[in-house]
């Protein structure tokens, strides 16, 4: 990141907080001493562990720090902030002269008597950033007396902030606490299951579930909180993409089934062999991909006459009753076949060896 000398924009003016909507990142100033209010929360109210790296990291190697740790759970919201924060200089205005006006977006907070809350920064929602404005707008003189770990957490709670003020959200305790536990050691044992409730208390809207972006907007989930259908934003299903589909999830975090319709193009390994999952009919038509809970193909519909290889001979393959299945070892289950030894519906044992009943 550049000095932040030639950033500076002059201002003898009040920076207003009460005659535009904003959201602001605070400090809390107690004598001489100056803390981020998120982290003051984390260390002296809710006893969470805070790690930012090595101290003798810069403020812009910490937040890389946590970022990076972020993605190991969280990759899909990690690449966002990164892409942010490499903008963050070019979209800062930085002030010495003049002062905020209060933004009341921190909700309840307690803080010692002898302390009180200080604006370092607000932020603008993409609707308020008139031609010449900055999204970001902070308080040069309190930054500089923040440690690194602070200055680092200051430019995190704006990064998520960001996310926020796109979802609607105008108090910042969610943002906070997100800013609190991604910032913390906890994030060392984080699972997927873990980021998904942290996300759902924030507030936020979208999470990486084992293995998948999903939406959480239309969500629904099972008893125990897990995941049971969400719309998926991105990732890949046994090499297929399925950005776009709501998905149904088993209580173990596996797909276990979606809708596609012809305009979809899936094609699936199965034994060794790539299986196109396709049908003849009309675009508005919804098929449904199952799958087993290791997360093998269970079933689909196949072109009429697919040429498949069975017990090492090539058959030509159709779906019995709209469809093929497959065992959880993904030999096939049930379907019809054409071949010079026998024609027909058929349903094989699991080991594939047998014709079980015709």
């Amino acid at each position: 990141m550049t000095t932040l000398i030639h950033l500076l924009f002059y201002s003898v003016m009040s920076l207003a907080g009460g005659d535009w909507v904003g959201n602001g990142g605070n400090v809390i100033a107690c004598g001489d001493s100056l803390r981020l209010l998120d982290y003051y929360e984390a260390e002296e109210q809710r006893r969470i562990p805070l790690d930012l790296g090595p101290e003798h990291m810069s403020f812009q190697q910490k937040v890389y720090y946590v970022l990076h740790r972020l993605e190991n759970v969280n990759p899909t919201r990690a690449k966002m902030y990164k892409k942010w924060f490499r903008t963050f200089d070019e979209e800062t205005q930085w002030f010495f002269i003049g002062k905020f006006l209060p933004i009341r977006d921190s909700g309840v907070v307690i803080i010692p008597e002898e302390c009180e809350i200080k604006q370092v920064a607000i932020q603008r929602p993409n609707a308020l950033i008139m031609p010449g404005d900055q999204r970001y707008v902070i308080d040069l003189r309190l930054f500089e007396k923040l440690s690194e770990d602070d200055k680092a957490g200051l430019v995190l709670h704006e990064l998520i902030y960001r996310e926020a003020i796109e979802l609607g959200i105008a108090s910042s305790p969610g943002v906070r606490y997100f800013n609190q536990v991604i910032s913390s050691y906890l994030m060392k044992s984080f699972d997927s299951r873990m980021m998904l409730d942290l996300v759902r208390t924030a507030g936020l809207r979208h999470v990486d579930y084992h293995g998948f972006a999903v939406g959480l907007e239309a969500a629904q989930y099972y008893e125990d909180g897990n995941i049971k259908t969400a719309m998926v934003w991105g990732g890949n299903l046994l090499g297929q993409n399925i950005t776009g589909k709501y998905v149904n999830f088993y209580p173990n975090g596996k797909i276990e089934s979606f809708l596609y319709t012809s305009a979809d193009e899936y094609r699936f390994t199965i034994n060794g062999q790539a299986l196109p999952m396709d049908y003849e009919g009309p675009l508005s038509r919804m098929i449904l991909l199952k799958f087993h809970e290791n997360g093998s193909l269970m079933s689909g519909s196949v072109r009429n006459k697919t040429p498949f290889i069975l017990n090492g001979k090539t058959v030509l393959l159709s779906n019995l009753n709209g469809a093929v299945t497959f065992w959880p070892n993904g030999q096939l289950h049930t379907g019809t076949i054409e071949s010079s030894e026998y024609s027909g519906p058929l349903v094989l044992s699991q080991e594939g060896s047998q014709i079980v009943k015709l």
